[in-house]
């Protein structure tokens, strides 16, 4: 008896060890470049989904380089931390252990104003469960409607995004699509202050496509802005409303009379 109670204890051991190291995934950092000047980092990062219990591998020529772990103050200030808080190995691994933001540089000379530097955001680990049984009879279900911005004008100078918006609503599931020519515009999540005056976030927060897909994922007010020039004072700016999806569900039965639904 004592036998099999071990034997099942290590075999859900085992099979706990087996989900960790399937999910966590491995980012050597640039590639085949590794950690060195005249490389986009940014654009690097930009499609990978980077996880809770992921790791990192920053590679490069001991002494030529090293990484600091900063904030988003120093990192935009390429700010050096003290030198006994670099990482100097050639091969450092760090382990995302949290969700949230992360900036990492490089505090060799002047390598972190030359560009070497990396943002990225790191999302907390999901764990698959099965989805719960669905309402009995609900009618209708999310529409997950695509809205291209400013339909065939795109995402431009020169037009009324609050009128084009009027009467239109908006539910969570939904998509938002900025279209314009990259380089020309970009696209910044705001909020309701910095959208009232025009305050330009951080570049590296940027949406710089020129095919920027946005899903609503939560309810409430969302305000979006260009940040290139004075776009944003010239009216290239939105706002919306993201609603919950309405539901219906059918009347119950009293008897044998059926309620109406409600006018």
């Amino acid at each position: 008896m004592a036998t099999n109670k071990w034997g099942v204890i290590f075999v859900a051991a085992t099979i706990a060890a087996l989900a960790t190291s399937v999910s966590a995934k491995l980012f050597t950092v640039g590639d085949e470049k590794g950690w060195t000047l005249n490389f986009d980092y940014q654009a690097w990062a930009k499609d990978k989904v980077f996880v809770v219990g992921d790791q990192l591998v920053f590679k490069y020529a001991t002494g030529k380089h090293n990484v600091f772990r900063v904030n988003g103050t120093v990192f935009q200030q390429c700010i050096i931390p003290p030198t006994n808080e670099a990482l100097t190995s050639g091969y450092d691994v760090i382990t995302l252990a949290t969700p949230g933001r992360k900036w990492y540089i490089c505090g060799v000379g002047k390598h972190c104003d030359y560009g070497m530097k990396l943002f990225i955001n790191v999302l907390a680990q999901s764990y698959p469960s099965p989805p719960p049984p669905p309402p009995p009879s609900v009618y209708p279900t999310p529409s997950g409607k695509v809205f291209v911005v400013g339909d065939d004008k795109g995402w431009t100078l020169n037009f009324d995004y609050q009128a084009w918006a009027m009467g239109k609503k908006f539910y969570v599931g939904d998509k938002l699509v900025f279209r314009y020519p990259k380089g020309i515009h970009n696209v910044f999540r705001v909020d309701g202050t910095s959208f009232q005056q025009c305050i330009i976030p951080a570049a590296y927060e940027a949406l710089t496509s020129g095919y920027d897909v946005i899903a609503l994922q939560t309810l409430g007010r969302k305000w979006y802005i260009c940040g290139v020039g004075k776009h944003c004072q010239m009216g290239l700016k939105l706002f919306i409303n993201v609603l919950p999806y309405p539901t219906y569900v059918p009347p119950r039965y009293h008897g044998t009379r059926k309620l109406a639904p409600p006018s």
